[in-house]
C-alpha cells in the first residue's frame, strides 16, 4: 500500500506541482480563514450588501418613477404643442375673416363714398347747366330787349330788320 500512497502521491505532485502537505496547509488556512470571515465580518457584509441591494432597488424605482412622470410631461407638453398650434390657427383664422371684412367694409365706404362724390358732381354739373341756362335765358331777354329798342328807334324796313336779327344773333354766339 505504501506504493499506491506513493504512486499517488507522485502523480499528484506531478500532475498539480505541489506536495500534499502544502495543500493541505492551504485547504486548512482557507477554511480558517472562512470560519474567521463568516464569525467577524460575514453579518456585516451581508448587512452592507442587502443595504446596497435594497438603495439600488429604490434608485431604479425612483428611476423609472422619474422616467413615467418625464413620459407624461412629455406627452402633456406634445398635447399643449398641439393645442397651442390649434389655437394659433384659430387665431390665425380669425385674423384673416377680421381682415376680409375690415377689407370688404373698407371697399364698400370707397365705393359709397366714390357714389357720393359722382352723385354731388353731378349735381353740381346740374347746377351749373342751369346757372348757364338761366344765364343764356337772361342774355337772350336781353337781347330780345335791344332788339325791340334798335327795331323801335329805327322803325326800319323788313330787310333792315332781318339783317339786325343777324347781326345781334352773331354777337349773342360770338
Amino acid at each position: 500500500m505504501e506504493n499506491v500512497a506513493d504512486a499517488i502521491k507522485s502523480f499528484i505532485d506531478d500532475a498539480l506541482g505541489v506536495s500534499i502537505l502544502e495543500m493541505g496547509i492551504q485547504i486548512a488556512s482557507t477554511l480558517l480563514l472562512f470560519i474567521v470571515v463568516k464569525h467577524f465580518f460575514w453579518n456585516n457584509i451581508t448587512e452592507y450588501l442587502e443595504r446596497r441591494k435594497k438603495a439600488i432597488s429604490e434608485e431604479y424605482i425612483q428611476a423609472e418613477e422619474s422616467n413615467k412622470k418625464a413620459q407624461l410631461i412629455k406627452v402633456q407638453a406634445d398635447d399643449e404643442l398641439n393645442q397651442i398650434r390649434v389655437d394659433a390657427k384659430g387665431i390665425f383664422e380669425k385674423a384673416k375673416e377680421r381682415g376680409e371684412k375690415e377689407r370688404s367694409s373698407i371697399i364698400n365706404n370707397a365705393k359709397s363714398d366714390a357714389k357720393k362724390v359722382i352723385e354731388d358732381a353731378q349735381k353740381e354739373i346740374d347746377s351749373e347747366i342751369k346757372k348757364a341756362r338761366s344765364s343764356i335765358n337772361d342774355e337772350i331777354v336781353n337781347v330780345a330787349f335791344i332788339m325791340a329798342e334798335k327795331v323801335i328807334e329805327k322803325e326800319i324796313d323788313k330787310d333792315r330788320h332781318e339783317e339786325l336779327v343777324k347781326e345781334i344773333i352773331n354777337e349773342v354766339v360770338s
